[in-house]
């Protein structure tokens, strides 16, 4: 019996470390790793490797620009950016594909996929409904989105960094974006 309850624990633990996590940055989008020399964004889906105390060590995969090895995408359309390095090889490449594994902070995780990206979405949905109800974000692409979301930011009256994080949130859940607002 204590066999069985000691695999089953560890085997909870696993499911646990494999589960689906968000990079959430409390203010802003960027999550930056000054001694690891890379920048991570807020509401990236990631992989739990491992915890150790307060530091979590976490893979993203995504997609890699032939001509740019330091920056890693979620999509193959390199429109949704994961992160970014300054350092060429931390990036793991084969072909147009990259897995990346740093370590953050644990306060910079969170399972909750509404938690990482409620800025964003709250920006979507305060500023683009004032003229008109919201459309659906899945409807779209990303494409269709930078248009749709270019005609209309000057009418909003959206900040940059505001324009930066509403344009995020979109790409992520759009059409044919990562994430669907279900997850």
């Amino acid at each position: 019996m204590k066999l069985f309850i000691t695999a089953l624990t560890a085997c909870l633990f696993m499911v646990s470390l494999q589960a689906k996590s968000y990079i959430y940055v409390e203010k802003g989008i960027k999550l930056p790793l000054k001694n690891q020399k890379t920048i991570l964004y807020s509401g990236d889906p990631v992989k739990v490797i491992s915890k150790k105390g307060d530091v979590v060590k976490v893979k993203l995969s995504g997609y890699v620009s032939k001509d740019d090895k330091l920056k890693l995408f979620a999509t193959k359309n390199l429109k949704l950016l994961l992160a970014t390095t300054k350092k060429i090889g931390l990036i793991k490449i084969v072909k147009n594909r990259g897995v990346l594994e740093v370590e953050v902070q644990k306060k910079s995780i969170t399972d909750d996929m509404d938690e990482a990206w409620e800025e964003g979405s709250d920006l979507f949905y305060d500023r683009c409904t004032k003229c008109h109800h919201a459309k659906i974000v899945e409807h779209h692409s990303m494409q269709d989105w930078n248009a749709l979301f270019g005609s209309m930011k000057y009418k909003a009256k959206t900040t940059k960094k505001q324009n930066a994080k509403i344009l995020r949130f979109l790409r992520a859940f759009a059409k044919d974006g990562i994430l669907k607002e279900s997850d």
